[in-house]
């Protein structure tokens, strides 16, 4: 990037151009992080697939080798500070730098909120936020030493809006929204963005083991729809590429909707 302010010759071509950067996608072994990691690779993306699911991570690995791109699989519970400081560190060691990490890693569970059981609460709030924090300060540490990289959280229309049965996941995808404004505000003039994509509700093996395709909160949800459908994890790579690329310089501290337009009804 440049600060002369024309354009020029051959600037717009390079814009998404994310060929031979490193990537750390977490729960990258199903759903959306999956995608985004197989999405990633086909442009030339380095990709680690942390999960906690090995064999998941495999085959998210394998279909990228499979497609010709470039990925390895690693272990990580994000919940564990030390896991995810020991992965940013093997990271930066292998690879020598880390310019995108995607916070996939998440979970949901539904029950009216006066009968929440408080350990299904503890683990919405560990997995969905702690280890989004978790894994921002980790790979965060790293890119603050570039001076660069984007870091991309995945929120929720729930991180706006409430919807019935799931308290404690909207509690967990508010946190997600307001960590991602403070560490934009924080890092920004270090050199490193921090922005979300925030998913309508979404065709993924969390939803349907959540009981979130046919249940109390996705009957509510779906009410609401502008569309009768849900969205696709592939229909969040575009978003995720722009995210991660130098076309989105200016962007930091947002969290961009790919919610079919359900936040404007």
């Amino acid at each position: 990037m440049t600060d002369e302010p024309t354009v020029p010759q051959g600037y717009a071509t390079t814009l998404f151009d994310l060929a031979g950067r490193v990537a750390v996608v977490t729960g990258g072994g199903s759903g959306l992080g999956a995608a985004i990691a197989i999405g990633y690779a086909q442009l030339g993306v380095t990709v680690v697939v942390a999960d906690v699911n090995a064999a998941g991570a495999e085959a998210t690995r394998a279909t990228i080798a499979e497609q010709g791109g470039q990925a390895t699989v690693a272990m990580l519970d994000v919940t564990s500070r030390d896991q995810c400081f020991a992965l940013a560190d093997a990271v930066k060691r292998d690879h020598g730098r880390v310019d995108i990490l995607v916070n996939s890693a998440g979970s949901a569970f539904r029950s009216p909120a006066e009968d929440f059981p408080e350990d299904k609460f503890n683990f919405i709030l560990d997995l969905n936020l702690k280890g989004t924090y978790f894994c921002c300060q980790a790979f965060g540490g790293v890119m603050l030493g570039q001076r660069k990289g984007s870091i991309i959280n995945i929120a929720s229309i729930g991180s706006f809006v409430g919807y019935p049965w799931a308290s404690a996941y909207l509690a967990s995808k508010g946190g997600v929204l307001q960590v991602t404004k403070g560490l934009a505000l924080e890092w920004r003039d270090r050199g490193v963005r921090v922005n979300g994509i925030g998913p309508t509700l979404m065709e993924s093996p969390l939803t349907k083991a959540a009981g979130s395709t046919t249940s109390i909160t996705a009957d509510f949800i779906k009410a609401r729809m502008l569309r009768p459908r849900l969205g696709l994890p592939k229909e969040l790579i575009g978003t995720a590429v722009f995210l991660a690329s130098d076309a989105s310089e200016l962007v930091t501290g947002h969290i961009v909707m790919c919610d079919d337009g359900y936040l404007t009804a």
